[in-house]
């Protein structure tokens, strides 16, 4: 199933009145839940659709790739992503950018053959260009050697030699310099890299790697005021080569900056709060109609952390993390409200459920504190009507629709609409005598063209 309808779930913009006012106050602590998440969910969280890490191995046994480690600044267990692939468009990872602590990329290489293997390799440090400009992950320069700046290494940490490494820095892109010509600079910094290259011999049977330590707590971001419209980070590794049979390649790793922020778990008994959509925003429904309101224990879900399809059908997480997706099924809550005259949205002919609603919470990192997680859904009133007085003895001059003031929601944009002829009231008259008789309109007895399909 793809996304329906996406809303942010944070109700900070809805007016505050006394019953959301109670509602926020029922909830589980928020800041508590999250501080719970971060020591209990990776700090690295991996797409599972992607499979499992593996380096490629393209190149007649030279094996390769690009990916991120970190260490959970709660747990203090290390996480790793997943590597990178050729051509990846999915978000192959989330990075919880609150307990990320020796935040680092890494390049790895593995020579699978019985010979030596030379290697041109060009990493370039994650960046995303943002709608007013680029926004780029910096190099920690307190975390490398300021003598010999980065190394290849080895599996257990050993320092390998043989291995050429240049750098290109901000204002000198696809120049590449060794580490003595740049600390000849007087305006040199580590955070001005933004790209490494690698030149060497991989031997027989052996494996290497390079790490790229990324400043962390806060993250250090250049150009901090561009991230609002920021989705996904790119680490790309490209102009692979080997040397010996000239054959190169590319590979992109994706990402996101994120953090846990709702376990489904602990909102079970939290009812959806029922909103009434109008020209001047959001307003909460009185409490008798959110008491009809079911828990999210009592409506299926699904979450989504990597993209917009989900089933129903398989578990799923059961944690959203920033950036993601709940999905929930409306039949539930369509039958706990029907009987009061009251629907959920409609597909766009009008006459069909909508199979599922979603919150999305944006993943803007800089206005995060603000959040409130109180799960709502749209609904809205079929008929508003009215009590009239109907004698019996003018019983031929009624009007079959004059107690309805208004039709509303029979459309996928829930516009008022007139009352039609085809709207038929059924009214048993058989009884009437001669005392004045007071008649409810309600939507039990009656019959609307468009609507029979949402409410049987």
């Amino acid at each position: 199933m793809k996304l329906g309808e996406k809303s942010a779930s944070s109700v900070a913009s809805l007016n505050r009145t006394p019953l959301l006012g109670k509602m926020l106050k029922a909830v589980p602590n928020f800041a508590a839940q999250q501080q719970k998440l971060n020591g209990q969910e990776p700090v690295i969280k991996n797409n599972p659709a992607l499979g499992e890490y593996q380096l490629i191995d393209d190149l007649g046994g030279l094996m390769h790739g690009t990916y991120l480690q970190a260490t959970n600044s709660e747990s203090q267990d290390k996480d790793r992503s997943l590597v990178s692939r050729n051509s990846m468009s999915e978000t192959a990872s989330l990075v919880n950018y609150r307990a990320a602590a020796d935040f680092s990329g890494y390049g790895h290489l593995k020579n699978n053959t019985e010979t030596t293997k030379s290697v041109e390799v060009v990493y370039t440090l994650p960046t995303f260009e943002g709608k007013q400009g680029t926004v780029q992950i910096v190099l920690d320069g307190a975390r490398i050697n300021e003598f010999d700046g980065l190394e290849y290494k080895d599996e257990k940490g050993n320092v390998i030699p043989g291995f050429d490494i240049t750098y290109s820095c901000q204002g000198h892109e696809g120049e590449y310099s060794t580490i003595d010509t740049l600390k000849q600079r007087d305006d040199f910094s580590w955070e001005k890299v933004t790209a490494v290259m690698v030149f060497g011999s991989l031997l027989p049977n052996s494996s290497y790697r390079v790490e790229f330590p990324f400043k962390t707590f806060p993250f250090k971001i250049t150009n901090l005021e561009n991230i609002n419209t920021q989705e996904q980070f790119n680490l790309n590794e490209y102009a692979f080569y080997d040397l010996t049979v000239n054959k190169h390649t590319t590979s992109q790793l994706n990402f996101r900056l994120s953090t846990p922020i709702f376990a489904h778990d602990a909102y079970q008994n939290i009812p959806f709060m029922a909103l009434s959509r109008t020209e001047d925003g959001d307003q909460v429904f009185p409490e008798d109609v959110q008491a009809m309101m079911p828990t999210l224990s009592e409506v299926p879900y699904a979450i989504s952390n990597f993209n917009d399809e989900i089933s129903f059908e398989t578990d799923g997480d059961k944690v959203m993390w920033q950036g993601g997706q709940y999905f929930f099924k409306l039949a539930t809550i369509q039958s706990a409200i029907q009987e009061k005259g009251f629907s959920v949205n409609v597909d766009m002919t009008g006459r069909k459920l909508m199979g599922a609603s979603a919150f999305m919470v944006q993943p803007t990192y800089l206005d995060f504190e603000s959040f409130d997680f109180i799960p709502y859904v749209v609904i809205h009133q079929l008929l508003i009507t009215k009590s009239f007085t109907l004698k019996a003895e003018v019983k031929d001059d009624w009007n079959s629709f004059g107690g309805i003031e208004k039709v509303c929601g029979l459309s996928a944009t829930n516009e008022e609409l007139p009352v039609s002829p085809e709207q038929t009231f059924i009214v048993d008259d058989s009884e009437l005598v001669d005392e004045p008789l007071v008649i409810i309109m309600s939507l039990l007895v009656i019959s609307l063209t468009g609507v029979r399909t949402i409410i049987c």
